[in-house]
């Protein structure tokens, strides 16, 4: 099983690839959820890791659904991602309603280049996961879906996220909650090639090479 990342900084990164991650998500003020870091951290972290860097495009936190104004910020930022080497993005919006917002999707298929696309968790905030699910198939350039199956955590969500990856058309990314305690449930109960860890891989907010030992049995 491989495991993505979320890292920070420059130096979580590269203690994240020295202790056996295999992909990175790159992110700003996780404990708020995540937005974009900035262009100096993104810059470094490819300069100096070897590992896929997925970078969050997310203006803010105060919900998934975005204005104008948050738009083109988010386009500059994919813009900057491409033109840094970036390997991948991770996105999401919702309409006011609850909806996957298509418009924002297509502008952000349209400026990503050859990068990899995510849909973040703001699938998990969506009105209806399985209507949700099939608004995402309709695009091919969304390549994986990260998702807790619409639950606090991926193992709460188990049995969506089985009925998610039969109906997915992309890769489905299970995060939220995924210790080296909940893996082994995670594995019997769901076929996935990789999966998204946070604090899973933390102690007091530090990265334990401990706990990457145990996730990799």
């Amino acid at each position: 099983m491989k495991i993505e990342v979320i890292v920070t900084t420059l130096s979580e990164a590269i203690q994240a690839e020295h202790f056996g991650a295999d992909r990175l998500e790159l992110i700003a003020d996780m404990g708020n959820g995540g937005v974009t870091p900035s262009f100096g951290t993104i810059r470094n972290v490819v300069e100096h890791v070897s590992i896929p860097v997925h970078v969050m495009i997310r203006p803010h936190t105060r919900s998934f659904h975005y204005n104008e104004d948050d738009v083109e910020t988010m386009l500059a930022d994919i813009g900057l991602c491409r033109e840094l080497g970036v390997d991948g993005i991770v996105f999401g919006a919702l309409t006011k309603d609850g909806a996957i917002d298509e418009r924002i999707l297509g502008e952000v298929i349209k400026h990503k280049g050859e990068m990899t696309l995510t849909f973040h968790r703001a699938f998990d905030a969506s009105r209806d996961v399985f209507e949700s699910i099939e608004v995402l198939n309709e695009y091919p350039e969304v390549d994986i879906l990260l998702t807790s199956g619409g639950a606090k955590t991926a193992i709460e969500g188990i049995e969506v996220l089985s009925r998610l990856k039969e109906q997915a058309g992309m890769a489905i990314l299970p995060g939220s909650g995924i210790t080296f305690k909940t893996m082994p449930s995670l594995q019997e109960r769901l076929v996935v090639d990789m999966v998204h860890i946070g604090n899973g891989v933390r102690t007091d907010g530090q990265f334990d090479e401990s706990k990457f030992k145990q996730l990799r049995g």
